[in-house]
């Protein structure tokens, strides 16, 4: 009981302590306000941090850390001392102030901003309705040629588990081949339809090594039970995943030209094979 008491009156004594202290005395304070009369600070007066909501804010004193005013102006006079100023919808005034190292940042939420936040919005969904339909093409693409190619890729497997490598460096080489035979051919009016050709046969090479080393990777990645399921839906996943690592950001970039030679030097590998047993046949 006599605690209590005691605890009172030192709450009373504290708080009639700090009523009876000067303005300036409360430096380091937040000072906030939302609407109504513009929040001040007076000249020889400091705060940590000024916040402003719907009304404005007039500075003369010091002001340590920011100011920020939401939907109202900032006046600053000559004597104000801010490090840090940020309007958003509103101006900033500035009376003649000295201190070079003071950051204002002014955003007005103009007719042309929101034009060109707008702008910005539709781009960027464009670009993401776009990246899902093309994603969505690639799946269906890849799934429909893996599975009319499923029988014919019983030598894939091996060569990309032994000489995966050396399959890259094969795809390397040949478009490095092929790029410059089409600069060379590109030089003659006659060659540019050549050119094309070759670049042609390069893509649709590319294409079909890829459906084996998609199939590899699926086989390594997804779970052993996907072998069991009908080949239409073994070949949707593995394509969901290829198209999947693909779509990654700037890993997908490097993981696709990777994928893409190797399958490039796959194709090419099994084509020369075929090519020789029909030779020797």
């Amino acid at each position: 009981m006599r605690f209590g008491y005691r605890l009172s009156l030192g709450i009373i004594f504290i708080s009639v302590l700090l009523l009876s202290l000067p303005n300036y005395a409360l430096a380091d304070a937040i000072v906030t306000q939302m609407g109504g009369y513009p929040i001040t600070v007076p000249e020889g007066h400091s705060v940590e941090t000024v916040l402003s909501v719907g009304t404005d804010a007039r500075i003369a004193g010091n002001v340590t850390d920011a100011v920020l005013v939401i939907n109202g102006n900032v006046y600053l006079e000559p004597t104000a001392q801010v490090d840090l100023v940020v309007d958003l919808g509103g101006h900033v005034y500035n009376s003649a102030l000295k201190s070079p190292k003071t950051g204002v940042f002014e955003i007005n939420f103009s007719e042309k901003l929101v034009n060109d936040s707008l702008l910005g919005g539709v781009i960027l969904l464009g670009i993401w309705a776009l990246r899902v339909v093309v994603g969505f093409l690639g799946i269906v693409f890849f799934t429909g040629l893996g599975y009319f190619m499923r029988n014919r890729l019983s030598s894939s497997e091996y060569l990309l588990s032994t000489d995966f490598l050396r399959l890259f460096g094969i795809g390397t080489a040949f478009l490095m081949l092929l790029v410059s035979l089409a600069v060379l051919l590109t030089l003659t009016v006659f060659g540019i339809p050549l050119a094309a050709l070759l670049i042609i046969l390069g893509i649709v090479l590319a294409v079909l090594g890829l459906i084996p080393v998609m199939q590899f990777i699926g086989t390594k990645v997804l779970s052993s039970r996907i072998l069991e399921y009908p080949a239409i839906t073994r070949s949707l996943a593995q394509s969901t995943l290829f198209v999947a690592l693909v779509s990654l950001p700037l890993i997908g970039l490097v993981f696709l030209i990777v994928m893409g030679l190797t399958g490039l030097g796959l194709a090419l590998t099994v084509g020369w094979t075929h090519f020789r047993r029909y030779k020797t046949s």
